[in-house]
């Protein structure tokens, strides 16, 4: 046990040990205060080396300004992508969501691995326009979150695209289908769901994603995440 690592509540311990994501509670003068195994098993750093030294020692030197702006401001921020830098020398991309924690002065926040992402990233194939028409992809399965009967006549209607455009499109990016895309935004979705701790139920959460079948759902989420749903709920 370290003495500086923060003690929380069980049932968070559990998201802590079994979220796929990072999951961080850093302190405003740039240190972490807990972190959970999936930094150390991604970065390749133990937890004395992850909770020892600064942030800024695993950030990669040209976003070190970008990260210490955004964990000295008290406010929550969405969307923030910086890179990381392993002990084996690999860059590590996250897109961090956090807020803070004011009467701690601390600060909470969940990262996504999206290292894949921007290595399949070529400037000939995935420009500037593609991310903003993807963000507006995600943002039309989203806005129809409850809808089970989603389908992509709907997405094609809030793209203004045809279906053929649209699956030449999202293939050509993201090297899968419209509704595998789909399939898997509905999926981070259930994960934000679950890291709420509003639902108790596998149920509850597949329908929160959009899933009419809760059995169905299950096989998707385990078979994409590595993790039994019930062990985070």
């Amino acid at each position: 046990m370290f003495s500086n690592q923060l003690m929380v509540p069980i049932d968070f311990d559990e998201i802590f040990r079994f979220s796929p994501d990072f999951i961080c509670i850093a302190s405003r003068d740039g240190y972490f205060k807990r972190v959970n195994p999936v930094v150390m098993e991604t970065l390749g750093y133990s937890t004395e080396e992850i909770l020892g030294k600064p942030i800024n020692s695993f950030v990669h030197t040209e976003d070190v300004a970008l990260s210490t702006d955004k964990y000295e401001k008290v406010v929550p921020w969405l969307d923030c992508e910086n890179r990381y830098v392993a002990k084996n020398g690999e860059v590590v991309w996250v897109n961090w969501t956090s807020t803070p924690l004011e009467s701690q002065q601390l600060i909470l926040a969940i990262g996504k691995n999206t290292t894949l992402r921007n290595q399949k990233k070529a400037p000939e194939v995935y420009s500037a326009a593609d991310k903003v028409w993807l963000g507006q992809f995600e943002s039309a399965v989203r806005k129809y979150t409850n809808r089970i009967d989603l389908n992509l006549t709907i997405i094609c209607d809030e793209l203004a695209i045809g279906e053929r455009q649209l699956f030449r499109r999202t293939k050509a990016i993201t090297g899968v289908t419209p509704n595998q895309f789909v399939r898997k935004i509905r999926l981070e979705i259930a994960m934000e769901a679950i890291q709420t701790g509003k639902y108790r139920t596998i149920s509850e959460i597949s329908y929160a994603a959009g899933f009419q079948t809760p059995g169905y759902f299950k096989k998707l989420f385990e078979s994409s995440y590595h993790v039994a749903i019930e062990d985070l709920l």
